[in-house]
């Protein structure tokens, strides 16, 4: 029978790996590619012994001594989210979460089609001391930092315990509060939260922080600025990049990743790249041809801490550029899931890529969204920055137009144009700035 590891065995091994990963983003790029090719080879080699990976390297006909690098990872096939699902079911088949020996995840279905995977409790706790040590990359200290974030960032923790004794020593100290209560004028509460325990780190989704500049500056007050921040399960485009340096500080780090694989990349302050975390990830890109890509493409995760269940040539759902130095990749710009396509009258379909660009070139809004409603015609929500008013309401509408008309010709889409006091986010918390409805 196996063994139930417990919350204290968990909380031992995040300690543990907590110790063994970077907590500082390595320089030397030859150690860094050496090393990695050593960790892909061990997990070829563990994947190796399991069935459902055994068929894919019959497959492509090679073995674990052809993968020593991220580059060799070319030769393996890549695997859907549908293949996951049903790896992943059948190894949950008659499995009761009572048991307690694995971690069930669910994610959100923000792609669509939600996913219901697991962990061992060491991967587990090695994907929570991942995340430990990116806020140290960002300069946060979990020891003696304070951070206050949403319960779902920490769904294990229930705000209404309140600190524990560690806590109230003053190490690991964080508030955790019920996203639900801060919408609307609830926003005044939040602010004034922030403001009274002057967290260090502050961790709430993207709409939530976009939804707090817009409140404060409709209404003249300020933010506290914390050491570092990040907006938590969604992708900063740049006018969110905008609005939250000018309202919360230089000390935003946008981390990347998803539920499957954890944490992959993180933008620190001042940088303009995504550093992917060598001793834990590799990141590919795809291009439309299905072959490798050192510029542009679909982005393939692989995760080199999962031993009991590996991640391995994962197509992840979002498009994304890179740049390659000295032979260690690093994105450049992460531009949003591939299924998130604008459908033509004529049966095509093209990515909303180009869309999300056009709001980069006009100032004066803060949020925005596409909704395409049918076949010829797109919504535009807009938001008006309160705090930049170069642009009227028309000379907006009017550019936006003339960048649709330039991108799909004229008059393929009517356009509605709809000014909002903010953007709600979707039924599941996240903020998507392209929704097709057309079925």
């Amino acid at each position: 029978m196996a063994i139930k590891p417990g919350k204290e065995w968990k909380n031992l091994m995040t300690m543990y790996y907590l110790m063994k990963l970077d907590r500082r983003v390595p320089q030397d790029h030859q150690k860094i590619k050496a090393r990695q090719g050593k960790k892909i080879h061990k997990l070829m080699k563990r994947a190796y012994d399991i069935p459902f990976y055994r068929k894919r390297f019959e497959e492509c006909g090679c073995t674990p001594d052809d993968f020593r690098s991220a580059e060799d990872l070319a030769k393996f096939p890549i695997m859907t989210r549908a293949e996951l699902r049903e790896w992943m079911q059948k190894e949950l088949e008659g499995y009761s979460e009572e048991d307690g020996t694995l971690e069930i995840f669910k994610t959100s279905g923000s792609s669509g089609i939600p996913l219901r995977f697991c962990m061992s409790v060491r991967e587990a706790a090695c994907m929570n001391a991942n995340w430990i040590r990116v806020t140290m990359f960002a300069g946060y200290h979990p020891l003696r930092g304070k951070m206050l974030s949403f319960l779902t960032t920490h769904s294990h923790v229930d705000p209404e315990k309140g600190d524990s004794f560690i806590q109230k020593l003053g190490f690991f100290r964080r508030k955790v509060v019920p996203e639900h209560l801060y919408v609307g004028e609830g926003m005044k509460d939040l602010i004034e939260l922030i403001n009274s325990y002057k967290p260090e780190m502050i961790a709430f989704r993207k709409n939530v922080l976009v939804r707090l500049a817009v409140y404060a500056k409709n209404h003249g007050m300020t933010i506290y600025k914390p050491k570092v921040y990040t907006p938590v399960s969604e992708m900063v485009d740049d006018i969110t990049r905008r609005l939250l340096l000018e309202t919360f500080g230089d000390g935003l780090f946008d981390a990347y990743g998803c539920n499957e694989t954890g944490s992959c990349a993180v933008r620190l302050p001042g940088s303009d790249n995504y550093y992917i975390y060598s001793d834990t990830h590799v990141l590919n890109l795809v291009d439309e041809d299905g072959k490798f890509s050192d510029t542009e493409g679909r982005v393939i995760a692989t995760t080199l801490y999962k031993f009991d269940y590996p991640i391995i040539n994962y197509e992840v759902g979002d498009r994304a550029t890179s740049e390659t130095i000295e032979g260690v990749r690093y994105l450049k710009r992460i531009m949003g899931r591939t299924n998130d396509m604008v459908k033509h009258a004529n049966g095509t379909e093209t990515s909303a890529t180009e869309l999300m660009k056009i709001p980069n070139g006009i100032t004066g809004i803060s949020q925005f969204r596409y909704v395409q409603n049918s076949m010829d015609e797109i919504s535009i929500l807009l938001v008006e920055d309160p705090g930049d008013t170069s642009h009227s309401r028309e000379e907006i509408e009017a550019f936006f137009t003339k960048k649709v008309e330039e991108l799909y010709g004229y008059p393929e889409y009517h356009l509605n144009f709809c000014w909002m006091d903010e953007i709600p986010p979707d039924q599941n918390g996240k903020m998507r700035c392209f929704i097709c409805e057309v079925k």
